[in-house]
């Protein structure tokens, strides 16, 4: 059931990150909406026709929400997508029980954003995860019979140590990592700057837009449990890429990221046994927002976006 969205405490952050970006010519601003999901009041942005053939669900990552993602959703808004920007629990506006929330958690109100999306109208989903919000998406993927695309921009699985070892900070805390779990369980109310545990000053080549992804209260400045941390590198896919044929995969990886570089996407990237593309946008640091890469990142997704919704449909196997 979707309501009326509570008003934006923050609208100066929309803006704040709109000036990265060139304006969109015929872009309009998004229509929040309040939703429940299965832990409580879910916060999303929803753009372009509510008829399009289908509809892009993006996924952010551990220092996103839907907001920081606007220019990219109406960029595709503008050439006739639908596209969901929902706010992760404990992420943007999305309040949190902080005790349940965990990046399974994360997957289950996916899922369910998406069922309860189905169900009102049916049609294609497309999920387009960035940064780590890449393996969030292919889980989701892995699940939900209605995905019939995935597109991310980083495809790196937390459980290789390669991957472990390039997202946290300090060595000693990768080797912390086995041990999180059940500390996490003794410390639910104990929560850290996301940005101590991870690279978050590698966001983007600008180090502008790193600063203010840092000290966004709703996104890299956030304060989040162990538990979702710990969760992060030890959550299993339904589905190994060797058996994931569900959809077509689109990898569009910025070439030049510090924070997760191509080489720790590549592995589970190769692995994939679905139809494949992967595409390196150049001059483009973690969060994309650098010529020409945002240009390729466009001329790829935008057919790939055309190929899916012109496919056959497809019928619930689970």
């Amino acid at each position: 059931m979707h309501g009326p969205a509570a008003p934006d405490p923050y609208p100066a952050l929309s803006q704040a990150y709109q000036r990265f970006f060139d304006p969109v010519a015929g872009a309009v601003p998004p229509r929040p909406e309040r939703s429940e999901g299965p832990f409580g009041g879910l916060q999303l942005d929803r753009h372009g026709p509510a008829d399009a053939a289908l509809s892009v669900v993006l996924v952010h990552g551990a220092g996103g929400y839907g907001r920081m993602f606007a220019p990219l959703a109406q960029r595709l808004a503008v050439a006739g997508h639908e596209v969901l920007a929902p706010d992760l629990p404990g992420y943007g506006l999305s309040p949190a029980p902080w005790s349940q929330v965990d990046y399974a958690a994360w997957k289950r109100t996916l899922l369910a954003l998406i069922e309860a999306e189905h169900a009102q109208r049916a049609r294609p989903f497309v999920l387009l995860g960035a940064s780590i919000g890449g393996y969030l998406a292919y889980l989701v993927a892995a699940e939900s019979p209605w995905v019939r695309g995935l597109v991310a921009t980083t495809l790196a699985d937390p459980r290789d140590p390669d991957v472990q070892a390039a997202l946290v900070r300090q060595p000693w805390m990768r080797r912390l990592l086995p041990a999180l779990r059940p500390v996490s369980r003794l410390t639910r109310g104990l929560r850290v700057p996301v940005r101590w545990f991870t690279h978050m000053e590698r966001m983007s080549r600008d180090p502008a837009l790193s600063a203010l992804v840092c000290r966004d209260p709703l996104g890299g400045g956030n304060r989040v449990p162990l538990g979702l941390l710990a969760s992060l590198f030890d959550t299993p896919p339904a589905v190994e890429p060797e058996q994931f044929t569900r959809c077509p995969v689109l990898m569009v990886h910025p070439a030049c990221d510090a924070w997760t570089p191509v080489q720790i996407s590549d592995p589970f990237f190769e692995r994939l046994a679905a139809p494949r593309q992967r595409v390196l946008l150049e001059a483009c640091g973690h969060f994309p927002i650098e010529p020409p890469g945002l240009d390729q990142l466009r001329d790829a997704l935008l057919p790939f976006l055309r190929r899916v919704a012109q496919s056959p449909a497809l019928q619930a196997t689970d």
